[in-house]
């Protein structure tokens, strides 16, 4: 059987949820795919007699995946298309996926193309003016693709009300490794020794990109409110992550006199050190997709208290597998939090379900057959 030939675009400095997905897929599928990641790299990144590097870039390296880099001056760098161009026409692919806003306005500028176009849709975020109008091109750009792939309904619903034909979306959640479980204890002790945390404190951990639809200002809110009802209490809170509100959430943590208590731990490409000290996964956000950090906790057997935003709900049932909230309701999120604190029987049978639905329902190989069949589809077009 021949493989079919794939190029996926990628706009990652450093391995996020999506990212890993990706290079996990092209690793564990290169009998049925040969494919080739293309990413991009900024010029005062890296300047042109380096060899380009990031984090993201020395992830497909380690793992032996063929790369190509275009190099751009800046994020509207029309030049980038050219380039882009050239590696389509050299690899000739049977298939082109795109995983970002600015991937897919390049790709819908190709005239004449001889490839399907699979458009990847994660989620929009709205932080800034800048991000709102590119979200609004995005929506143009995915009207003109083959397929696109949502990660949960909630998203496809959004997309099909703003002209994307519903026969063209395909729901793909995604997947999580089985291999968060049964870590070394000495694992755990090295974490909370390296993060001075005492032997009687609770951990409490967050992961995301500060910004403000992940929530974590009301993640800090109820913990002052908690604090306040509840302050014999031993917590210790992790949030991970780095983004434009890194100093903005520093100065809340200062305010709210949580200093002791709440600790911003900068972007972590390894979460399996935190997962392995957490007694509860907090999860605050505005909007969510198929959060990859939410998987690994239902992996990881963490207890979860989450928001009922995007595709949440399809994956955590409230009192069966996680407990979940409003979102943006500070009381009800502390009140989760106290719940699953105070009651660790309950905790630890709300992670036991969770853990077991990761391992039957979002497994990797179902994600792969998913989008294999995907391909299979599109293909099959071509030859009718």
């Amino acid at each position: 059987m021949s493989r079919t030939k794939v190029i996926a675009l990628v706009e990652a400095r450093v391995v996020t949820g999506p990212a890993k997905n990706i290079l996990r897929f092209a690793g564990e599928c290169r009998d049925r795919v040969d494919l080739t990641i293309v990413t991009f790299v900024r010029s005062q990144e890296n300047g042109s007699q380096h060899a380009p590097h990031n984090a993201f870039i020395s992830e497909v390296r380690r793992l032996n995946l063929p790369l190509e880099v275009i190099r751009e001056a800046g994020p509207l760098d029309l030049s980038a298309l050219a380039s882009l161009r050239e590696i389509l026409e050299r690899h000739k692919p049977d298939i082109v996926q795109t995983h970002a806003v600015k991937s897919h306005f390049l790709v819908s500028l190709l005239r004449g193309r001889t490839f399907r176009w699979i458009a990847f849709h994660h989620g929009h975020t709205s932080e800034n003016f800048k991000m709102r109008i590119y979200n609004q091109a995005d929506r143009s750009s995915l009207r003109a693709c083959d397929v696109v792939v949502s990660v949960c309904t909630a998203f496809a619903n959004k997309l099909t009300s703003k002209g994307v034909r519903q026969d063209r979306i395909f729901v793909v959640p995604n997947s999580v490794k089985n291999d968060f479980a049964h870590l070394d204890p000495k694992f755990s002790e090295e974490t909370r020794k390296r993060l001075a945390i005492l032997d009687d404190e609770s951990v409490i951990l967050a992961a995301g990109r500060l910004s403000p639809e992940k929530g974590h200002r009301y993640l800090i809110d109820a913990i002052a409110e908690i604090m306040s009802s509840a302050p014999h209490l031993r917590l210790r809170v992790l949030i991970a992550g780095a983004g434009p509100l890194e100093g903005e959430l520093a100065n809340q943590i200062v305010k709210r006199n949580l200093e002791q208590r709440v600790k911003l731990i900068g972007h972590c490409s390894d979460v399996k050190p935190l997962f392995s000290i957490a007694d509860l996964f907090v999860l605050p956000s505005l909007s969510e997709g198929s959060p990859n950090v939410l998987l690994e906790s239902m992996a990881a057997c963490v207890p979860i208290v989450a928001t009922t935003v995007g595709g949440v709900p399809e994956i955590v049932t409230d009192g069966e597998s996680a407990i979940l909230v409003p979102p943006a309701n500070i009381d009800l999120l502390a009140k989760a939090i106290l719940k699953l604190v105070e009651n660790r029987p309950l905790a630890k049978e709300l992670a036991s379900v969770a853990r077991d639905k990761a391992r039957l329902m979002f497994s990797p190989t179902k994600y792969d057959e998913r989008i294999l069949n995907i391909y299979d589809t599109l293909l099959c077009r071509d030859s009718h």
